[in-house]
């Protein structure tokens, strides 16, 4: 078992830090064992303007829109998962939000892109794929099954939460000052 830093850990180290809800964890099971990693649900970091413009490229590749740099990105990525029998995917319920394409749209200080990971394409022309895993590379290392989005400023400053979200409270994240 690994805490969110890749260190091992006991299974009692991990089941008390799991059990704070500051986190969420991904499972990795073969023939002869089972590894747990825990992950940080919510995040507060710095990319470098070098990453940022990795990141930017990347999303104007594959949207085929411009960014501006002084643009808010957003970014909810999602990787193929294997749903639940007789239950949608994750993604569909995120993806037919239009409260929330909505409020992006109305407001032009914000780039958001609903990202896949290489290999998994959606089938709706406004979900893109990461098509050279760069975004996944920088970005999302490490993922939940069912979403992760990050809110990257102009400045570099970014928040990002892994797992399943409210796409609702992402408006005011926008809006706090960190």
């Amino acid at each position: 078992m690994f805490d969110e830093k890749g260190d091992i850990i006991s299974q009692q180290v991990f089941e008390q830090k799991a059990k704070t809800g500051n986190y969420t964890w991904i499972f990795k099971e073969s023939k002869d064992s089972i590894s747990a990693r825990l992950l940080l649900k919510e995040e507060y970091e710095t990319i470098t303007a070098n990453d940022r413009e990795k990141i930017t490229e990347a999303l104007q590749e594959i949207t085929g829109k411009p960014i501006s740099e002084n643009q808010t990105i957003i970014i909810n990525f999602y990787q193929k998962e294997n749903p639940t029998p007789n239950q949608k995917p994750c993604i569909d319920h995120y993806t037919s939000d239009r409260v929330y394409k909505n409020f992006i749209h109305r407001n032009k200080q914000y780039f958001q892109a609903f990202v896949t990971t290489k290999d998994f394409i959606y089938g709706k022309d406004f979900v893109h794929e990461d098509k050279h895993d760069i975004i996944r590379k920088l970005l999302f290392k490490y993922t939940s099954d069912c979403g992760n989005y990050i809110v990257i400023k102009p400045d570099g400053k970014f928040y990002r939460y892994t797992g399943e979200y409210r796409q609702d409270k992402i408006p005011a994240k926008l809006k706090e000052n960190w």
